[in-house]
């Protein structure tokens, strides 16, 4: 089996052996996209899950108040603002997967005219192999005059919103919005787009999301994914990251538009991470 095996190739973890991350693939790819979504959603769950029994455990005589409070500060760890008071009295309310808030966006977003995709770490769940994400990313194309608007419809829908970061926004000084839904205490990042033509191309290329029995709602392409995450990564590689890229590129394999991945890598100076990637992931 190591014969045929590409000079190169990387496992997605340094305690794998290169069979098993092959096998492990060819068994991912085996599955349909509402399968892999399914187990990405019933993994976030579960650690969601476990914290909770985790706080509770040690917090045996916490009222249901304290032990809500100690589990939004976990999860949501620095991204916490003093500002927020969460108030869902349901346990089960706060095991909430992260596609499946990306889907209750979608239809606000939806509601107020604003373009988006979701992107990062639910992007890579979905295109290659699924981890657990804290948050969800979201890139926005919003208009100044649509700020409040959006605002407002958050707010309606019991996101809490700081008020630092919107104004932030509105005086283009910030370009991320951070909100937390106050009774699932899930969490949510808006980044606004820029106005160059990488970000033009990615908005025209994301993907809608419409299967029967998963939450509806627009993504990256795989490609884009690539790039941005080699972006992001350029000049300090985090494992993270790099894990994310080979992923994909594993799982997609033929499925990518190389022309545009080579394309783009050389307009925005990642051709050696991309070549890195290719080989590390058998392209």
């Amino acid at each position: 089996m190591t014969q045929s095996i590409k000079p190169g190739y990387q496992p997605q973890a340094p305690d794998t052996s290169i069979e098993a991350d092959i096998y492990f693939f060819s068994r991912l790819r085996q599955l349909s996209l509402q399968e892999r979504i399914a187990l990405a959603s019933a993994h976030n769950r579960g650690v969601k899950k476990l914290c909770l029994t985790g706080i509770k455990w040690r917090h045996k005589n916490a009222s249901p108040e304290e032990i809500r409070e100690r589990f939004a500060r976990a999860v949501l760890a620095e991204k916490f603002h003093l500002g927020f008071k969460a108030l869902g009295i349901y346990e089960k309310m706060w095991i909430q997967d992260s596609f499946s808030l990306a889907g209750e966006i979608h239809q606000l977003l939806e509601s107020v005219d604003i373009s988006y995709y979701v992107s990062r770490g639910v992007a890579s769940s979905i295109y290659g192999e699924f981890r657990s994400t804290r948050d969800l990313d979201l890139v926005i194309k919003i208009q100044s005059e649509q700020i409040d608007l959006l605002v407002t419809t958050l707010q309606t829908a019991r996101f809490y919103c700081p008020q630092g970061a919107v104004e932030g926004i509105k005086q283009g000084r910030e370009r991320m919005l951070n909100i937390t839904h106050t009774e699932t205490i899930t969490n949510a990042d808006l980044y606004v787009m820029d106005n160059s033509l990488f970000a033009a191309s990615q908005m025209s290329r994301r993907r809608f999301l419409d299967m029967e029995g998963t939450p509806n709602f627009w993504v990256i392409s795989p490609e884009d994914l690539v790039l941005q995450k080699l972006m992001w990564g350029k000049g300090k590689q985090s494992e993270k990251q790099w894990r994310d890229v080979l992923g994909v590129l594993k799982l997609q394999g033929d499925y990518l538009d190389y022309a545009y991945l080579t394309d783009w890598a050389e307009l925005l100076d990642i051709v050696d991470s991309i070549s890195q990637a290719f080989t590390e992931a058998a392209i």
